[in-house]
């Protein structure tokens, strides 16, 4: 059997208070194509269809209108589950008449998980769970921590499965030693809020989601797909993709990535305000983070770069040099006025005051002690 991994949809999603719900319809558009030139036997979503709990009616329509595409038309079949961003209520909604169709969504976690069997394989879905309400749903009192929660729950599938199937989990958690970015909502406070890969032992394969970053982990079973774009510029360097994973007898075969082009990428780019307006980078539609290198002020740099570069999402003012001080409170009493404010000058341009600066500034200094003796 072959089947397409995908996570972390985030339909709706606004990035620095622009929605980005073409883009995303974009990026679907490319993994329906995707679907059909591997002629996969199955689709998995690992959770966060949505990117709040109550979406927009847009991109409700989007989520609808791709669900018709790949299940209807397309004939896949789907094996979805809500994550952290999701509302379980609302994505269990009509789910047993979905079935008929072949498409699997499961919203809440119940005190019985049930297999489903597909081809020479048992799909587990788990959604996204705070130990709270497995604790309430297994009335086990026990279960304090994620790693409770997710051990309890994969130990009562494997007191089921069918040990002559290829078992695949798929489910919404953040395993230990994965790598984070800027986008993810946090599950908790600390680091409580990690499960183990011990979790996942004897699945042939496990469809994770949450983490954004395709190689979030590495592990021969336990697969991130990572999110299909980008939505921080923590993950400007990544490469967004989807997973093709193959499934021969109960042996993983072959996992490999298709990789997505988005409409427009996420940059960061660096340069003085004459230097980016002057020789424009290639594909300025793009969605950047301008790291501003000029010294002293500017005036509108934004307006200024957005002439250029329409899709600005951040900027930011980059000091080329910056010594960094961490005086006492009795030190910073010893200093003068014009050290002090030497030293303010230096943090915010990163360069020291120039003589003539000096000087000036011993001027306004003095001139300022006559008023206030006058």
């Amino acid at each position: 059997m072959k089947f397409l991994h995908t996570a972390d949809l985030h339909l709706g999603k606004i990035v620095s208070g622009i929605s980005i719900l073409a883009e995303q319809e974009y990026i679907l558009a490319q993994i329906t194509k995707i679907a059909e030139e591997e002629q996969v036997d199955a689709l998995i979503l690992a959770g966060d269809l949505y990117d709040r709990a109550v979406p927009p009616a847009d991109a409700v329509k989007v989520l609808n209108d791709i669900l018709v595409k790949w299940n209807v038309e397309l004939g896949i079949p789907i094996f979805a589950i809500s994550g952290n961003h999701d509302s379980a209520e609302r994505l269990a909604f009509g789910s047993q008449w979905y079935e008929s169709s072949k498409l699997y969504m499961k919203g809440k976690c119940t005190s019985q998980f049930e297999a489903i069997p597909f081809m020479d394989a048992e799909v587990w879905l788990v959604p996204y769970h705070e130990p709270a309400i497995i604790r309430e749903v297994f009335a086990d009192n026990t279960i304090r921590s994620f790693e409770d929660a997710m051990q309890a729950v994969t130990k009562q599938i494997r007191s089921k499965w069918d040990q002559t199937k290829a078992q695949i989990l798929v489910g919404h958690a953040f395993v230990s030693g994965g790598i984070p970015s800027d986008s993810e909502r946090q599950l908790a406070i600390g680091n409580v809020d990690r499960v183990s890969t011990d979790c996942f032992d004897g699945f042939t394969y496990t469809a994770l989601g949450h983490l954004h970053h395709p190689h979030a982990i590495r592990h021969p079973s336990i697969y991130y797909s990572g999110s299909p774009l980008k939505y921080s510029f923590s993950e400007a360097n990544d490469v967004k993709s989807v997973r093709i994973v193959e499934i021969k007898g109960k042996e993983l075969i072959s996992v490999t990535e298709r990789s997505l082009t988005p409409k427009h990428d996420m940059r960061i780019i660096s340069g003085t305000l004459a230097e980016l307006t002057e020789n424009l980078v290639p594909n300025p539609n793009d969605f950047f983070q301008v790291n501003l290198m000029d010294e002293g002020a500017l005036i509108d740099p934004m307006g200024k770069l957005r002439q250029f570069y329409p899709n600005i999402l951040h900027l930011e003012r980059t000091k080329q040099t910056l010594k960094e001080t961490e005086d006492s409170f009795e030190e910073i009493m010893k200093k003068d006025d014009l050290e002090l404010f030497g030293q303010f000058f230096e943090h915010v341009n990163g360069t020291e005051l120039t003589e003539t600066q000096k000087q000036k500034l011993v001027d306004v200094f003095e001139q300022a002690r006559k008023e206030e003796v006058e």
